[in-house]
C-alpha cells in the first residue's frame, strides 16, 4: 500500500519533468508561448507533488532528490532556453542571454543543493533563498507578458537583469515564507483572488501573474530588510 501512494507524488514529479522536456523542445522550434505555458503547468504539478507527498504520507529523502532533478529541467534549463527563444531575432540574435542563462541555472542547481542538505521535518514555514520554482515562474511570467503587448512591454537587456536577479536570490540567504503557508490562508486567497479578476478585467491575465510574482518576491525582501534593521 505505502508504494502505491508514493506512486502519486512521484507521477506529479515526472510529469513535471516532461513538461519541462517538452517546454525545451516547443521552444526551439520557435514556439514560446506554447513552451511557457507548459512551465506553468509543471508549476502547478511541482507544487501537487510536494503536498500529495505531504498528505500521502510518504515524503522521502527519495522524492527529494527525484523533485530537484525535475527542477532542474523545468525550472532551469527549459527557463534559459525559453529567454534565447524569446530574444531570437534581437541584437546579436539573442546570443548575448546564454552567459545570463547559464549562471540562472548553475544558481539553481547550487540552491537545490543547499535546500537538500538543510534538515527538513515537513513543517518549515520559509525557505532559504528564492526557490528554483518562484525564480522560475517569474522569468517566464516575463517572457509571455511581454509578448502580449505590441512591441513588447521589457526592453531586450531587461531579461539580463531578471536572470540576474532570480540567481542572485536563488543563492541568497533572504528567508522568504512558504508559498504553501501562504496559499492555506483562506482569506488571503479570497483577497488575492478577488484582486487578480479584477485586474484582469483590464490587463492581460499573464501581467496579473507576474505582478503577483513580483509582490511575492518583494514581501519577502521588505520583510528581511526589517528583520536586518
Amino acid at each position: 500500500m505505502r508504494v502505491s501512494r508514493a506512486a502519486v507524488p512521484h507521477a506529479f514529479t515526472f510529469a513535471s519533468l516532461f513538461c519541462g522536456m517538452g517546454a525545451i523542445a516547443l521552444a526551439m522550434e520557435g514556439h514560446v508561448g506554447y513552451a511557457g505555458a507548459l512551465i506553468l503547468v509543471g508549476y502547478v504539478l511541482d507544487a501537487l507533488d510536494g503536498e500529495a507527498a505531504r498528505r500521502l504520507a510518504v515524503t522521502s529523502e527519495f522524492g527529494l532528490y527525484l523533485d530537484s532533478l525535475s527542477d532542474v529541467v523545468i525550472f532551469g534549463a527549459a527557463v534559459a532556453v525559453l529567454v534565447r527563444g524569446h530574444l531570437h531575432g534581437a541584437a546579436l540574435d539573442g546570443a548575448w542571454a546564454w552567459p545570463f542563462g547559464l549562471a540562472y541555472v548553475g544558481a539553481g542547481v547550487y540552491r537545490l543543493a543547499r535546500f537538500n542538505l538543510l534538515a527538513h521535518d515537513g513543517k518549515d514555514r520559509e525557505t532559504i533563498g528564492l526557490t528554483i520554482s518562484t525564480s522560475g515562474a517569474l522569468v517566464t511570467l516575463s517572457v509571455l507578458t511581454d509578448r502580449v503587448y505590441q512591441g513588447g512591454l521589457f526592453p531586450d537587456w531587461a531579461f539580463a537583469v531578471i536572470l540576474s536577479a532570480g540567481a542572485i536570490l536563488m543563492t541568497s540567504r533572504v528567508r522568504f515564507p512558504e508559498l504553501r503557508v501562504v496559499l492555506f490562508n483562506r482569506w488571503l486567497n479570497l483577497a488575492l483572488l478577488g484582486a487578480a479578476v479584477t485586474v484582469s478585467l483590464f490587463f492581460s491575465v499573464q501581467l496579473v501573474g507576474l505582478t503577483l510574482a513580483a509582490g511575492y518576491i518583494t514581501f519577502g525582501l521588505i520583510r528581511a530588510g526589517i528583520r536586518f534593521l
